[in-house]
């Protein structure tokens, strides 16, 4: 599906969300998250979830939700750590990527934009063997401003040495795709499980896998 199909500026840089849209960690995010909360008589439910993809979310978010006798420390330690225990045994590579990446998106100098932790950025890049293909990262959590707001993008232009108009953002949040529309980049939406019911107006492209965009519309907005 494609919106703004005039005065595309062809792409000369790739930057990609990584959570939910490389890798399969939304799910593993959510099952860590539902562990924690159980015991205190709380269900995670996914309209909910979904509102935390691809933003920051704080302490006060999640006792506003599911409140509960724990810190600070506590409740992010216990995520911490769920999550990389099951990253441990099922982190995976989303369909799709693998093929994109060596495919259209071959050419191009690409960045990871994510909401994660740099730390984690690194680790899971590397662990799936996905590293190489990102020289460059930005985590939000260096940005004053987190998604939705556009810092993380123009920050990954800027390390890329592209202009904002040349490059196209990959993201499977709305949070994303608006952070992305407000720096002045296209952007293609991969909606996931947790995100497929959400509102896609301002993402000039939604595909269901990310080796569905072509060469010919990275470089014309069209599928020649």
């Amino acid at each position: 599906m494609d919106h703004r199909l005039h005065d595309v500026v062809p792409a000369q840089a790739l930057i990609f969300d990584m959570d939910g849209l490389l890798l399969d960690t939304e799910r593993l995010y959510f099952e860590a998250t539902q562990a924690i909360v159980a015991p205190f008589g709380h269900t995670v439910h996914l309209a909910d979830y979904t509102e935390w993809i691809g933003r920051d979310v704080t302490t006060a978010d999640f006792q506003a939700l599911y409140p509960c006798d724990l810190t600070e420390e506590q409740i992010w330690g216990a995520l911490r750590s769920g999550f990389i225990r099951r990253c441990e045994t099922d982190l995976q590579v989303l369909p799709g990527v693998w093929e994109f990446l060596q495919g259209a998106a071959a050419p191009y100098p690409k960045a990871i934009a994510s909401s994660t932790r740099r730390v984690w950025i690194d680790q899971l890049l590397a662990q799936s063997e996905l590293a190489p293909h990102f020289p460059v990262r930005v985590s939000g959590k260096e940005m004053a401003r987190g998604k939705p707001a556009p810092d993380i993008f123009y920050a990954a232009a800027a390390a890329l040495g592209v202009e904002p108009a040349a490059c196209v953002v990959f993201e499977d949040s709305p949070h994303g795709v608006r952070g992305a529309h407000e720096a002045g980049m296209r952007t293609v939406a991969v909606p996931t499980i947790f995100t497929a019911h959400c509102d896609w107006a301002l993402a000039d492209r939604v595909v269901e896998r990310l080796d569905t965009v072509r060469a010919d519309w990275l470089q014309t907005g069209r599928d020649v």
